[in-house]
C-alpha cells in the first residue's frame, strides 16, 4: 500500500494519515540491501533482510535508529512467526 514517511515521533498518529496504508518511520540504520533474500510465500515474493545494518545519510537525524513499519488495521498484517533478536548495541 501507500507509505507515510516521518522521522520524528508523533504520538497523534493513532492511524495512518488520508491517502496512505501505513507509516514508515525512517531509521538512521537499515541492513544491506545486496544481502537481501527474496523467497516464495504462498505465491508472493518475499524480500527478508538478512545485511549487517548501515548508516543511512539521508536519515541521519532521525529520532529512530532503526526503520519501523507501524501498521493501524490488523486486517493488514499477518503474523505467522514470532522472532526474539537480540540486537547489537554498537549503534
Amino acid at each position: 500500500g501507500k507509505e507515510h514517511h516521518i522521522t520524528r515521533d508523533n504520538s497523534s498518529l493513532v492511524e495512518a494519515p488520508p491517502g496512505s496504508d501505513c507509516v514508515v518511520a525512517q531509521g538512521q540504520y537499515e541492513p544491506e540491501e545486496k544481502d537481501d533474500v527474496e523467497f516464495k510465500l504462498d505465491g508472493k515474493s518475499v524480500i527478508l533482510p538478512t545485511g549487517e545494518p548501515k548508516k543511512r545519510k539521508k536519515y541521519k537525524n532521525s529520532w529512530f535508529t532503526n526503520t519501523e513499519y507501524l501498521v493501524y488495521k490488523e486486517s493488514q498484517a499477518r503474523l505467522r512467526y514470532l522472532l526474539k533478536l537480540k540486537m547489537p548495541s554498537r549503534y
